[in-house]
Order: structure tokens, then C-alpha cells, then sequence
């Protein structure tokens, strides 16, 4: 008699090759980034547009702009994924929840290494007309902001496997990201591409951590399914 094979259950749906994926995507973060860089001109051309997000300053909009600064202080991340991991425990169960926090938290922590390995100046704040940061602690390339809700965004929609959820999600992380970009460019802290190349490492990040999550934990959790 023929014994059908395991079903090994994973938590996160990647790419099959995710390892390839996850390398061609962190290598795409690291050659924008070293691009513009290298190219002095590309970093100012873009710093009209941030000029002129800034000079459409209102006390509304800075008020929007210095709360997501905050975005990527530790204790904002842990707040933030707290929630998340009490909601997702609620729909998907503890381990899935945690593998989300996980995910997301590894993830976006990965653009400190591409910001040492690019180290990229912050754009000139005393160039910014209407300025509401004095300073900016770390590197410019990635945003690490941007690069956190790519993560979260990306951590999310590989947990879940309705179409709808999956698309929700895409909308919402999508919305919330060119909002959180916008913002810092408002400030005058980053170059356009930076957050782009936040998007893409947060991304990378995720699916990285997604795909060990989905080797490590049956073995660590014992709870494969057949």
C-alpha cells in the first residue's frame, strides 16, 4: 500500500524559491541605495520635491508628521506588534500571531544593516524651509520608518490566505506607506528613494524571516499537521 506524503503546515505562504527572492530583493535595497549614493546628482534632484512637501506645511499636517515620527522608536514597534499579536492570537492562534510579530519585528530591523552597509548622510535639514526635526539619529538609506510598515504590511498578508484579506491588506499597508513616506520627506529627513528603498527591504525582511519561520518552527513547536 502506497502511504501518501506529509503535509508539512507552514505558517506563512512564501515563494516557493523565497531564498532567491529574498537575495534578488536585498540586492536591489543595497544597489539603489549605493546608486544614489555614488551619484550626487540623483540625491538632489529629488530634494525639490521634499521642499516642496515641506513648504505646504500646515498645523495639521505637522501635527500628522511628528507623530509618525515617532514610528520607529522601540517602544512604539513593541506597542504596535503587541496589538497586533493580541488580534492576530485572537483570529489565527497563538503561534501564527507570534510568527507575525516575529516576522514583522525581524524584518524591519534588517534595514540597519543595509543602512550601515550604504551609509547614506541625511539630507541637508538646514535646507528645509518650514523645519519641525532639528536632527535625525542614524542614516538616511533605507527609511526605517517606511521599511517597518512594509514588514508588518508584508508579515500580515503571507499569514492569510482569503483572497479578500490578502487584498485588504495590500490596500491599507499600500496607503499607509505612501502616507508614512510622504511624512518623512514633510520633514525633510529623507530622499524619495530612501523610502522606496524601505519598501523594498521591508519586504525583503519579512520574507526572509517568513521562510525560516516555516522551516524552525513545526520542529521548535511540534505541531506539524498531516
Amino acid at each position: 500500500m502506497t502511504v501518501p506524503p506529509r503535509r508539512t503546515h507552514t505558517d506563512f505562504t512564501a515563494p516557493r524559491h523565497w531564498i532567491v527572492v529574498t537575495v534578488v530583493l536585498f540586492i536591489v535595497t543595497v544597489v539603489l541605495g549605493f546608486v544614489i549614493k555614488l551619484v550626487p546628482a540623483l540625491g538632489a534632484a529629488q530634494l525639490p520635491l521634499d521642499a516642496a512637501l515641506n513648504r505646504s506645511n500646515t498645523a495639521g499636517l505637522d501635527s500628522i508628521a511628528l507623530a509618525l515620527d515617532k514610528l520607529d522608536q522601540p517602544v512604539v514597534v513593541g506597542v504596535i506588534l503587541l496589538v497586533v499579536f493580541g488580534v492576530m492570537w485572537i483570529l489565527k492562534g497563538w503561534r501564527r500571531s507570534l510568527g507575525i510579530v516575529v516576522v514583522a519585528g525581524a524584518g524591519w530591523v534588517t534595514c540597519l544593516a543595509v543602512k550601515f552597509l550604504v551609509h547614506q548622510p541625511r539630507p541637508d535639514l538646514a535646507d528645509v524651509p518650514h523645519q519641525l526635526v532639528t536632527s535625525a539619529s542614524t542614516l538616511s538609506y533605507p527609511s526605517g520608518h517606511v521599511a517597518f510598515v512594509a514588514a508588518l504590511g508584508a508579515a500580515l498578508f503571507m499569514a492569510v490566505s482569503r483572497r479578500a484579506a490578502r487584498v485588504a491588506i495590500l490596500i491599507v499597508f499600500a496607503v499607509l506607506a505612501v502616507i508614512v513616506a510622504a511624512s518623512r520627506l514633510y520633514v525633510g529627513v529623507h530622499y524619495p528613494t530612501d523610502t522606496v528603498g524601505g519598501v523594498i527591504n521591508g519586504v525583503a525582511g519579512a520574507l526572509l524571516f517568513a521562510g525560516l519561520w516555516n522551516l524552525l518552527a513545526p520542529r521548535v513547536f511540534r505541531t506539524n499537521r498531516h
